[in-house]
């Protein structure tokens, strides 16, 4: 018997301006915010609340090892609220310190561990990409392992989830790309879920026409656009977000996944490089399913595809101009490598396979990445 669930954790706000939320919020000494030198110097250096620096542990994307030193510090300190602000993993390293546990991050990330919070918790994105802020997801890199994975701790749900436009008014345009393109694909893949529901399908298709719109937008009139259209944006990101707190994603994030731990690519651009070849064989085995509705809104938004094509060669020409990506073996993949990354995406990403539009075997992830080569 099919069950069905759904749920909004943290209280969502949304303001002009860090100032506002400033305000609104009562920020001062007995919080700790938790960002970027770079934000911290153009949005809020006037804070008095107690700061710490991601940049100081780590340069790239969170590896187990980072973020062990970060809860090394965190706990030498004595706050009252939490307050993360930054992309995705600044977000997803901010649940974990949050966390009341003295453990290490590859104990937390053991099976059945599963910690209470110990500080109220205030997440902020400055992407619109991943939704984590209302997401209790954490992914790190596991170096050691040479992958990366991803856990859902109870506690790691924020009490608010806060939306500043203010954030993306100096965005660098490839973070703004390869975020949103990772939103997108939350969207599309959490729509085509088995367990997606009538819920989870009304955020998924309000953020997939709100960023393909956007892009259309964007490609015809510059990309001085995105300011005007940071809300939108930012509402989508977050709309996906909410559908991905309920619905895991499936198989283009597990391929991802992989790819972009072994060859250091940033994860919304390896979700973008994915996620067409992997729609074609949803599509290609399963066209009246689902599926159908995503190849129709395609059309509708950019326009019908040319005879021997699909929806989705479309959506691959619209996303070349927004976030251009190269073949696999310019990112340093071997062609004799497909068969030993598509065994490693079996086995260490099963919470996200089994949310596939249709199973994909182990011919089908080698057949991806020979399309890519």
């Amino acid at each position: 018997m099919r069950t069905m669930q759904f749920a909004i954790r943290p209280m969502i706000h949304d303001y002009d301006t860090f100032a506002a939320f400033e305000d609104a919020h009562v920020v001062g000494p007995r919080d700790l915010i938790f960002t970027q030198r770079i934000l911290y110097k153009t949005f809020f250096s006037h804070t008095q609340a107690q700061t710490l620096f991601y940049d100081d542990f780590c340069d790239g994307e969170p590896t187990d090892i980072a973020v062990d030193a970060m809860l090394i510090d965190v706990r030498s300190r004595d706050f009252d609220r939490l307050i993360a602000i930054g992309g995705g993993s600044i977000l997803d390293c901010a649940k974990v310190l949050a966390l009341n546990s003295n453990e290490s991050v590859d104990s937390l990330f053991a099976q059945g561990v599963q910690p209470r919070r110990k500080v109220e918790l205030i997440l902020s994105p400055t992407t619109c990409g991943t939704g984590s802020e209302v997401t209790c997801v954490s992914v790190f890199d596991f170096p050691e392992t040479g992958s990366k994975m991803g856990k859902g701790f109870d506690a790691g749900f924020a009490d608010h989830a806060v939306l500043i436009d203010e954030f993306l008014s100096k965005i660098p345009y490839q973070v703004f790309a390869t975020s949103s393109a990772d939103a997108l694909v939350h969207a599309l893949e959490i729509y085509l879920a088995p367990k997606a529901n009538a819920y989870t399908d009304v955020f998924c298709l309000a953020a997939v026409q709100t960023i393909l719109r956007g892009y259309k937008r964007m490609t015809e009139l510059g990309p001085s656009v995105i300011r005007e259209d940071a809300k939108a944006y930012l509402a989508a990101s977050n709309m996906a977000g909410i559908a991905l707190a309920n619905i895991l994603a499936g198989g283009v994030h597990a391929i991802a996944m992989h790819f972009g731990s072994e060859h250091h690519v940033p994860h919304g651009e390896v979700t973008r490089l994915f996620l067409p070849p992997v729609f074609k064989i949803y599509y290609e085995k399963a066209p009246n399913g689902k599926i159908a509705d995503i190849a129709n809104l395609i059309e509708e938004i950019l326009g019908p595809c040319d005879p021997g094509c699909t929806p989705f060669d479309v959506l691959d020409e619209l996303l070349a101009k927004v976030v251009p990506t190269r073949r696999l073996s310019e990112y340093g993949m071997d062609a004799g490598d497909a068969n030993r990354y598509a065994d490693k995406v079996i086995e260490t990403q099963q919470r996200l396979l089994v949310n596939n539009y249709t199973p994909l075997s182990k011919t089908d992830i080698v057949q991806v990445y020979s399309q890519l080569m």
